[in-house]
């Protein structure tokens, strides 16, 4: 079957703890080879929203409709400190049926980790484990990729390796949901934005100004209304 667009559908998200409403009525869609930003002060919701898009927190509103393959790259790495760089693949490969054992070789040279492949995590640098969790990500070759602050960690050869293979997946009709505070990359990588404020999803908007001075401004502007 054919895989229509869009990828991805948030209707009426909310999602509450308790008495807290963590955001609300959240809607919006992403088409292949889109990629929407998501802007929004700590504490905005912007980790649990990529949460419940990824299917690892319940909504307690609305819905979410996946037309693709998702994955995520987390606040938390979400790769395994005891194992190696290649045993963590491996197993991450085997929990989504992929047999082709040269994917893990594929994504450790794509990421830069094939000289480390054997070293256990826990004794990687920030930026090495980071660099791994995007893998871990792509080892079942998703078609939607949900992205928390994915260049954390990274010094800037790697910010420009990962930003060069984000638009690689773009260009092959992947989707990606980013949150970022890095604005340059933003305005480098995404089609829309939208901002996260006071739980309330204001946008998304094409970026058709590739200015992040203006996307800041309008930023502000709705954190001094919230």
């Amino acid at each position: 079957m054919v895989v229509t667009d869009p990828l991805l559908v948030a209707e009426a998200l909310t999602r509450r703890y308790g008495y807290r409403r963590v955001f609300g009525d959240v809607t919006f869609s992403v088409r292949r080879g889109e990629v929407l930003a998501l802007l929004g002060p700590n504490g905005a919701g912007k980790t649990t929203l990529l949460r419940v898009l990824a299917g690892l927190l319940r909504p307690s509103g609305g819905s979410v409709t996946r037309n693709g393959i998702v994955g995520l790259v987390a606040h938390h790495s979400m790769v395994y400190d005891a194992l190696t760089a290649r045993e963590n693949l491996a197993f991450a490969a085997n929990l989504w049926g992929v047999t082709d054992a040269a994917r893990v070789d594929e994504l450790l040279d794509r990421l830069g980790l094939l000289r480390w492949q054997d070293q256990r995590v826990a004794t990687f640098s920030r930026g090495m484990t980071q660099r791994l969790a995007i893998a871990r990500a792509l080892v079942h070759q998703p078609e939607v990729l949900l992205l928390d602050e994915p260049f954390y960690g990274l010094d800037d050869p790697g910010v420009t390796d990962v930003a060069r293979l984000l638009t690689e997946l773009v260009g092959q009709g992947r989707s990606i949901v980013l949150v970022t505070h890095q604005l340059e990359r933003l305005i480098q990588l995404a089609t829309r934005v939208g901002y996260l404020v006071d739980g309330t999803l204001v946008g998304p908007e094409p970026i058709d100004d590739r200015s992040a001075a203006t996307i800041a401004a309008k930023y502000r502007g709705l954190l001094n209304r919230a």
